[in-house]
């Protein structure tokens, strides 16, 4: 799956609190869905999908095995609104609508955008992560499409980058259908994981 995925923490983020949000945050509803941005009682639902082998399955990361890790790549994902007013959302189903083949109840998966000021340009990264029954249901594309296009995301003026293993192949064909290409083999990939490729989608100026 692409960049930014949960890092654990060297010594579990024992002293870490969730950090509540202080400004209004945006919320975004698609066709099915409704994206969120990920908030402290958000993390049982994400650790379960974190520490999913399912979820990882054709990633070059592992799943996560604590909590407390979960606990502090949240902390970071909370900050990351309250500082940036930008960052991850959860994915649901919307409860206002009668499907003729409804989605499952709960967390769906999380997606979203991050700044990158260490990298040259200061890209965007980007990073979906869906539970294993609702891959192939076209959730990924519903929802990352629809934080692409959200200008509260900052996507339409930025160039975003996404990495992700160059054997994940489903990965890879939803970046492709959102409009991500290769990058210039001189170009470094974020994070140095062998067997990890750099996808881009160039900022307006730049296409």
């Amino acid at each position: 799956m692409p960049y930014s995925a949960a890092v654990p923490s060297p010594d579990g983020d024992r002293r870490a609190d969730v950090v509540p949000p202080r400004r209004t945050l945006p919320r975004i509803r698609t066709a099915r869905l409704v994206l969120t941005p990920v908030r402290g009682d958000d993390l049982d639902a994400l650790f379960a999908l974190h520490s999913d082998p399912r979820a990882f399955e054709r990633d070059s990361t592992p799943p996560l095995r604590q909590r407390a890790q979960m606990r502090h790549v949240l902390v970071q994902w909370c900050r990351a609104w309250v500082e940036h007013g930008q960052g991850y959302f959860t994915v649901r189903a919307r409860e206002d609508l009668a499907l003729e083949t409804p989605l499952p109840a709960g967390l769906l998966g999380v997606v979203g955008l991050t700044a990158l000021p260490a990298e040259e340009g200061a890209p965007l990264s980007a990073y979906w992560r869906l539970r294993p029954e609702v891959t192939g249901r076209g959730v990924a594309y519903e929802a990352m499409r629809a934080v692409l296009a959200d200008p509260r995301c900052g996507a339409p003026r930025r160039e975003v980058i996404a990495v992700t293993a160059a054997r994940n192949l489903s990965s890879r064909t939803l970046a492709a259908r959102l409009g991500f290409r290769p990058a210039p083999s001189r170009r470094s990939v974020p994070g140095g994981r062998a067997g990890d490729v750099l996808l881009v989608r160039p900022a307006p100026s730049d296409s």
